[in-house]
Formats: C-alpha cells, structure tokens, sequence
C-alpha cells in the first residue's frame, strides 16, 4: 500500500507545472527549421532524398499508390494547395515510380490551386506513381529575361490520351477508385514550398476571417525563421498556428535580433502604421528608438531620412519586418513591450513582444548566420558618408573667390558661375560660363549682385550667388568637392509671369581644350566642327577636352541620372530638353575653339520657381597610374584555373558569379569559409582577389528575398512577373525578371531586377564592408551599375577605412549603356581600372575613337580589352591587353615583354601628349613611347584598313638617346611578331589592323 503524504503531493504538482511550463516553451528555430517536412491533409510535404531530373518534370511531384493497378482507370485527388497563378495552364505526368516509364492516358479533370483531380491509366502490377503538377523544360545555358516576351518554361496541358479512354473516364468518374496519397516532395531545399509557401484552402480562410469579423485587419505573428512569402493567400502555416496578438522569440547580446508580423487585410487599409514601446525586463530598459520596422521607415541611399506610406488592398498579406538592437551588455532576461499596428480609420491592435535575452553574446550582430536577417539592417546604413577627401584627393583650399582642389583651380564670377578653371596648367575656359537670358526685347546676362563662399569640410566648399534684375530673380546655389565635382541648382523667377524665348547655359573652350568630344549622342573622337543635338536618346552629358585638361558636364534635374540611362530611360529633364524645344549645339568661336551652348526654347517664368540643375566634372580625375597598370595583371575565369595562370604572369583574380566560390549574381555570401580560404591561399603568394559585385539586379537566392518583396518596389522593380519555373512558384507575381544562368544539378541563378536608388545600396555597401574585413577581399569587379557617384565615392572611403589596397575595376557593354566612357565619367575618380568592354569594335575604330572611348587615359584611367579579346597591336598603344582567360587572345606573351622590359617603371607618353615622341608618317598609324633611362620601347599600331609602309620620326633629344649609338629591333613575341633588327632609315611594313613593338636600346654608355 501506497501512502500519499503531503511532501509526495507537493512534489508532484512541481513536476506538473514544470512539465507544463515545457509544453508551453515557444520553440526556438533556426535555419533549417522551414525545411522541415510537416504534415497536411494527412500527408507528408519534404524535400526528396535525393533530386531528380528537372528537365520535363519540373521541381515538385506527388507519390501516389493504386491498390489495384490492373483497373482501367483510377482517380487521384491531390491537395497540392499549389500558389502558382493560372494553375490549368500547366501540364500534368504521370510515370510509374520505379521505372520511370510515363503514363500515356491521363486526363487532367480539374486543376485549381487548392488540387487536383487527375485520372490516369495504371500499368499493370505497378502500384506507386509519381505525379509531376509543375513541370517544365530546363532552360540551358545564360540568358536575360529582361528583353522580349515574357518566359514561361512550364509544359503546356497537352495530353495524349486515347480518345476512347477519355469517354469512358468521363462516364464513369464518380466509380473510379481512389489512388492513396502517399507524399509530397520538392526537388530540393531550394525549390521546396514550406509550410509558408502552400496556401490555405478557401474554407480555412473563411473560417480564420469569421473568428474575428469587426476587425480590418489580422495579425499573424512569424519568427524571421519562416519568411512570409505569399501575397494573395494565407499559408498553410498559419492554419495550424492561427492569428496571435503574442510574438515571443530569443536572441542573443549584441545580435541585430528579427522578426515579422503578417498583416491580412480584410478592408482596404490606408496608411498602417507600427509603433513600438520600450523593451523592458526588471529594471533592464531596451529604448524604442532601438526598435525599426522596414516597411515603415529608414535611412535613405543618400543618408537622409525616409518614411513609407504602407498601403493594403483588401484580401492582401503584407508582412511587416521589424528589428531590434540588443545590446551587448544586456542583462540576460526576458523582455516585453509592445506594438501598436494601426491603419486610418480602423481600430488599432496592439501586439506583446516578448523576446528572451540568453547570456551568449554575437560578436557581429548576427550577420554570420544569413538565416538571422540581421543584415536587414544594413539597409539604414550611413556608411562612408561624408565630406572629407580621400586618396589621392587632399584637402581643399578657399582665397576669396578662388577654390584649389588637388591640382585643379577653379575662380568664380559674382554671378557664382566659373570665370576660370585651371587643370595641369592649361585654362579650361576661354571665357567664363554664362547664363543668359534671351529676352523679348534684349539679352539679359546674369552677373550677379552678391556673392558669398564658404568651406562646409576638409572636402566640400559652397557658395550662393543672387541678383534681382529685370524683374527676374536669380538664386544659385552650388558646391565643389575634393575631386573637381561641382553641383549647380540655380532658381530662376519672376513676380509677373514673363515668356523668355531662350535660356542659354553658354561654355566657350580655347584651341587645345576643343581637341575632342564625347556624349549628347555624339560617339566620341575628335571634335566635330558643328553638331546639334535635341534630346533624343539616351544621354544627359557631354565631355570635352584633351589628356591634361577638360571638361564633363552633365544636364540634371531628371528623375535618373545614373549610367544606365538606356536601362531604365527616364523622362529627360524637364528644364532642358523643354518638351522637344531644348538642345545642345556645338559650334566654332572666335578662340578657334568651341562654343557648346545649352538651349531651353522657350520658357515662361512666374513665381513658380523655374530650377535649373547641372553638374561640372574637371578631367582628368587624376594622373594616370602606369605602375599600377602594368604591375596588376588580371585573370578573368573560373577560381580553379588562377593558380596556372599565375605561372604566367596573374597576379589578381576576378571571380565572376556563376563560378563556385560565386555562384549567385551580386550576393558573395552564401560560400563564406572556402572563399576565405582561397584568399588567404593567394594572399600567401602574394596576389590579389576580388568579386563580380554590382547593382542592377538581384539573384533569387537572397537569403532577404522576401523581406525585400515585402517593400513592393522600393527595392525591386514592379513587372508581370513569369521568368522561370521557381519565381512564378515562389514570387508568384509583381516583380521583373533580370539575367539567367545555368548552375550545376539543373539548379538556376534566376535575378530580379533592382531599382536604381534604393536603401539596397546601403545593404551593398556594408556587404563591401563585410567582406574586406570578414573575408580580407582585395576589392570588386562592376558590371554595368545603375547607382551614381555618390556612392561610388563612399565605396572608396569604404575601401580606404577597411581595406587601403582595395581595387575597383569597371566593365561596361556600350551596347547596353550607350557610351560607357561619358555615361561613366563622374565614376572615374573612385575606379582603379576599365575594362571597355562588350560590343566594342575595336577593328572598325578609329585613334580618336579608342582614345576617348576605351583607353581611359585623357580621366586619368587606364583600360582593359573585351570584346573578341580586342586587338593586342592597337591595344599596346594605348597600354591595354586582354585579360587572361577570356577571349582568344592570351596577354601572355605581351605580359613577357612587360615584365622583361620592366614597363611599370617606364614613362608612357603616347601620340596625343603635347611633348610627344615618336611619330609616323601616316595618320592612322600611331605610336607610343614606353621611355626608361636605359631603354625604350615603340609600340605601333596601324589603324587603317590597309597595309602601309611608315617612317618614324623620332626626337631623340626628348628620348634621351643618342642615334648614332642605339640599337633598333623587334624582340621576338610569340603570336604577335617575329624577332628583327632595323636600321634607323628602314621604312616599317604595317599589316592593316596589326603593329609592331620595337625595342631601343643604347649600344654604349654614352648619352646625348
């Protein structure tokens, strides 16, 4: 006999709490826990044991048994709660489980995105089926579902049925035996639903809805581990778990700590907004200025503050993502607060937030673990905003009306336009710049009433000009930065409404200033005698000037005026282009120079104030870096080959995505330790490695994906949707397809394309920041970037805090950017090297064309050939080469040359220096001159389109060497020339589109 006292009663109730204590324990999740198989219907969704063949079957299957297989036809009754839009639109196969052989007869009887009702033929004395419900054709290779029709790679429902069969089916459906649903499964975790990614049916939204019908709204709290995904449907998750006024979660000290609130609209809701209090446990206090919800509100791309108006049609899920700073000291614990979501006019919900504080502490905030999303916080980053210099930039200097920036000079008129601009001891201007009013009765030339300067930092310097004259008000304010940038928005009004037949922005350039020209849909080369342009077309800027000296100016005020005007094509500025009225005309002036003049046509100004927007870039941006050029030497494939190619003279990698230690397009976090380990390999052996990183477009593999959709399209752009199989099944719509490539296991990079200007860039740029420091990155590859200058100079400060000895080079297709050299030219300070690039032709250029086009040199860069691998004899005139690796023509053998002669220590003066060398004696032939102290070398190149014999005309006073004791010779390069000796007299035979290096080298000691 058992005697119960009051110590075993006591005892027994701890246990019973303790136990139900345990029972009520939220569970804490982690990355894997949305991959984990659970059970719907009574059958079991997972990912497979193993994947299999993608191609014409598509990425999820159903295993179905029959349990009679020797029936003529069954029935499967399939509740796939599928959330692809126009479900019937796809087809359906049926193959036999173990063999693999498909099912002829079937019969496709209803689809809807909640199931389907399939009948099928068995074969005899095979039970298990598989049932294909999204099948499709494996696109091959790369593409870019940007252009042309929308893709959609699924199988089209056609069925090959026996006609006879079909009747019978239809007659007798309702006596068709059932097939038993045995399990769901996804090819891979990739392409896996979740529990968040199957919809609830129709009945289970209207029963959820009815539970609470005075409400506009439903909330559903979410841990960061199960992404809110659908848009028009609940998830099948929140079937099972229900609506919540409870969030409860753990983090750690220090970690950026996540979470979401889905918000089903059942009116149309107006302005929601969240509101948050303090986190608070015993006396411990986490501020709510500490607690952000993105969709809401942040820090802008330019570093200003943003605000969102969120916005829910009725039957809409919008998730909400919110963060919160744990400090790193907290004290261990749980904490609570509260969350008021509102929206106009409907009633407020307040939601607890319980988050339990473990004593573990997270050194990086949570950025490791991708699954965290604490890296969402990135998107309200000021990083590398500010005013100061940075190398090779020094600080500014203001005397009066005069501003000195690194070797550039500029003096301002009282009107605060430039009267003069100096660079490299050569004047810019041959007169001031003017703005002038064409009056109805006379020219009015603003000069200016009052004038002041002032410098704001160490790297910026601003001023303000003002005159009232006329009846017509001028306001102009702008500013200079540290690299020669300067910014003008000048405000133009009048009392009385007064219509001005023309408002000119008048730029006069001396005689050597005018030697060539790019942009406004001019090409670029030398300078046209005249050309007029009125705004059609791609283009907001125009460069002129020489190697030393000249002048980029850019016509703002539009909504875009990044590099990708053709990408995105923006309304032109409102202001200058004037409704088809305004235009740029080029044209003679009396300096035997020329005159660019900017026309408005006509325009009427009131009191509403008339803004005119330009900015002014003074060239070169900097000197050009020779031994930088020629010491860094790229390798441009896959990671495995870089070693081999360093044999050969590679000394920095780029790892392009697509490649194993980058497989997704402009997301290099997903392989975190072998890439480290790659770097510290190279870097033992003393060379360089960096990664394709850019803005333009997304891949679908990004961890934030969802969180970013549940921004609409501040992030990414808005669209159709369709693209490939896995964004109709898991984006479902509302987004726009970007570039596609083929990765290993039938798996694909499928990217979306981003907006220009967007807190992404912020994200962007501590991702540069991580991988300098995580990583040690030896700095990035750009391909073709939508962003502007603003950033391009905090990704140099960046560079110089994090990593001094980072390198950015930038690629660029001229077919898809429309004249990368001017589109690019404001980016040029911050680059370290070109490669112009794609579509370039380089066999129909001409000298003036590679030179202000491609070679970099008169914006103090240097450049790289792409396209068909350029063509090394003109390359080698203006110091380019291929990249190793790509393209047909190997840089190896020049790369030789290089390193025997030891070009970075040698002075490159070219055929466009004003204290030039070397000369031919045709004007299509150029040479260039490699000078050292005790050797030189000539490299020519023969732009023509036919052989030609030249002469060089060399002034040996300027090279050094005295004629009568110098030995002339072709040393012997393989795949480019044979080894040969000249005398001085020889005429040079030059193959059409070919060249020749020669070698001078002094016999003896003796100098001139």
């Amino acid at each position: 006999m058992v005697t119960i006292t009051m110590k075993n009663i006591f005892f027994l109730i701890t246990v019973c709490f303790f136990l139900y204590a345990c029972s009520q324990q939220v569970e804490q999740y982690s990355g894997d826990s949305q991959y984990e198989s659970f059970i719907v219907d009574g059958v079991t969704f997972s990912i497979a044991d193993s994947p299999w063949r993608a191609d014409m079957r598509g990425n999820h299957r159903v295993l179905v048994k029959v349990n009679n297989p020797q029936e003529d036809a069954v029935l499967a009754e399939i509740p796939w709660r599928r959330p692809d839009i126009h479900p019937e639109t796809k087809n359906v196969i049926v193959v036999e489980a173990h063999s693999g052989r498909e099912v002829k007869n079937v019969d496709a009887l209803s689809i809807t995105n909640e199931k389907g009702l399939i009948a099928f033929q068995p074969f005899p004395q095979s039970a298990d089926y598989y049932i294909y419900y999204l099948p499709y054709k494996f696109r091959k290779g790369s593409g870019d579902a940007r252009y042309g029709k929308p893709w959609n790679d699924y199988l089209p429902p056609e069925y090959t049925a026996d006609v006879s069969w079909k009747q019978n089916v239809a007659k007798a459906v309702n006596q068709l035996s059932k097939v038993q649903v045995k399990k769901f499964e996804s090819r891979t975790k990739f392409d896996y639903f979740t529990s968040m990614g199957i919809i609830a049916t129709d009945k289970e939204e209207q029963e959820i809805s009815d539970r609470d019908t005075n409400s506009a709204f439903i909330l559903f709290p979410e841990d960061r581990a199960f992404p809110i995904r659908l848009p028009n449907r609940l998830p099948w998750r929140w079937v099972k778990k229900g609506p919540s006024a409870d969030f409860e979660g753990y983090a750690s000290k220090h970690e950026f700590y996540v979470w979401q609130v889905g918000l089903w609209a059942m009116d149309s809701l107006k302005d929601v907004r969240v509101d948050f209090s303090d986190l608070r446990s015993a006396d411990a206090v986490i501020k709510k200025d500490q607690l952000t919800c993105f969709n809401q509100e942040g820090t802008g791309w330019d570093g200003k503050s943003v605000q969102f108006a969120i916005q829910v049609p009725p039957g809409k899920i919008q998730a909400l993502w919110n963060g919160v700073q744990i400090p790193k000291d907290a004290e261990p614990g749980t904490y609570k607060g509260n969350m008021r979501i509102s929206a106009d006019g409907q009633q407020t919900k307040d939601l607890s937030i319980t988050i339990h504080v473990g004593d573990n502490v997270l050194a990086d905030k949570g950025d490791s673990d991708l699954w965290r999303h604490a890296r969402l916080r990135w998107l309200n980053s000021t990083i590398g905003i500010d005013s100061l210099p940075v190398q090779p930039y020094s600080d500014m200097h203001v005397h009066e009306n005069t501003i000195e920036a690194t070797g550039r000079t500029v003096q301002l008129a009282k009107n605060g336009l430039p009267e003069m601009i100096i660079m490299n001891k050569q004047s810019i201007l041959a007169k001031p710049l003017m703005l002038q009013l064409e009056m109805p009765e006379k020219v009015l030339n603003i000069e200016g009433d009052s004038f002041s300067l002032k410098q704001d930092d160490k790297g910026l310097v601003s001023w303000q000009a003002h005159q009232l004259k006329d009846g017509i008000s001028f306001n102009c304010h702008a500013y200079m930065e540290y690299d020669g940038y300067i910014r003008y928005r000048i405000k133009l009004a009048a009392e009385r409404p007064i219509t001005i037949p023309n408002i000119r922005l008048i730029a006069s350039y001396p005689q050597p200033i005018s030697t060539y020209f790019m942009g406004v849909g001019f090409k670029g080369g030398y300078t046209p005698k005249s050309y007029r342009w009125n705004w059609k077309g791609p283009w907001d800027s125009y460069w002129i000037g020489n190697d030393q000296a000249g002048l980029h100016t850019e016509f703002r005020g539009g909504a875009y005026h990044g590099p990708l005007l053709n990408d995105y094509k923006p309304d032109a500025p409102a202001f200058w282009a004037n409704g088809g009225l305004g235009q740029v005309v080029l044209k003679p002036n009396v300096f035997n120079g020329k005159e660019v003049i900017a026309e408005s046509g006509k325009k009427t100004i009131g009191r509403d104030t008339t803004v005119i927007e330009f900015a002014l870039l003074i060239t070169p941006v900097k000197s050009v870096d020779t031994k930088g050029h020629f010491s860094q030497r790229y390798y441009h494939s896959t990671p495995d080959g870089f070693n081999k190619a360093a044999k050969e003279g590679a000394n920095i990698a780029n790892i392009h995505h697509a490649t194993r230690l980058n497989p997704v397009i402009n997301y290099p976090f997903m392989v975190q330790d072998s890439l480290k380990a790659f770097i510290k390999e190279q870097h033992q052996a003393n060379r360089k490695v960096k990664l394709y990183y850019t803005i333009r477009e997304l891949t679908n593999h990004a961890t934030e994906l969802y969180a970013l959709k549940s921004l609409h399209h501040e992030i990414f752009t808005g669209g159709v949707g369709y693209g490939t199989p896995w964004q109709m099944e898991h984006l479902i719509a509302d987004y726009k397809p970007a570039w596609y490539t083929e990765l290993p296991g039938e798996q694909a990079d499928a990217a979306l394309v981003l907006n220009g200007f967007s807190r992404w860039i912020n994200y962007y740029l501590e991702g540069l920041r991580w991988m300098y420091e995580h990583d040690q990155l030896d700095g990035i590859y750009m391909d073709d970037v939508s962003f502007d200058r603003s950033v391009m100079k905090r990704m140099r400060k960046i560079a110089a805090k994090y990593r001094p000895d980072a390198l950015i080079d930038l690629h660029s297709n001229t077919g898809y950017s429309i004249g990368p050299a001017n589109q690019y030219t404001d980016f040029f300070p911050y680059v370290d090297r070109l490669w112009f690039g794609e579509s370039f032709k380089y066999n129909e250029m001409t000298p003036d064309e590679w030179f202000v086009t491609f070679s970099g040199i008169p914006f103090g860069q240097m450049s790289d050939m792409l396209q068909d691998g350029g063509n090394p004899y003109l390359g080698m005139v203006y110091g380019a080469t291929a990249r190793h690796s790509y393209g047909p023509f190997s840089p190896v053998p020049i790369w030789k040359l290089w390193q025997t002669f030891g070009i970075e220590d040698a002075e490159m003066i070219g055929y466009w220096a004003t204290n030039k060398i070397v000369e031919t004696n045709h004007e299509l032939v150029k040479a260039t001159v490699y000078r050292k102290p005790d050797q030189a070398l000539i490299a020519i190149g023969n732009f023509g389109k036919d052989d030609v014999s030249v002469r060089l005309q060399i002034d040996w006073s300027k090279l050094g060497f005295d004629p009568k004791y110098v030995r002339l010779e072709a040393p012997e390069i393989a795949d480019f020339q044979s080894k040969r000796m000249f005398n001085l007299q020889e005429a040079l035979q030059i193959k059409k589109k070919e060249g020749l290096i020669l070698a001078v080298t002094p016999l003896t000691k003796e100098r001139k």
